[in-house]
């Protein structure tokens, strides 16, 4: 009789765990649907840059 209790309980854990786990993977899926994808940066608009041998700085290339 104790198993039959004992596996009544980890039942309902069981059911409990598997129903948070569901609703917080929906909150999270509707939260990151919610947010705006962001634009790629085209290859053509990139800035090229060089290093200043002197300084050893990067800047945009001339």
């Amino acid at each position: 009789m104790p198993q039959l209790v004992l596996l009544a309980a980890a039942g309902a854990a069981l059911y409990v765990a598997i129903r948070f786990i569901g609703r917080e993977m929906e909150r999270v899926s509707q939260e990151m649907s919610a947010k705006p994808v962001p634009i790629p940066v085209r290859r053509a608009d990139a800035v090229r840059l060089e290093r200043d041998p002197e300084t050893g700085v990067y800047r945009p290339r001339r």
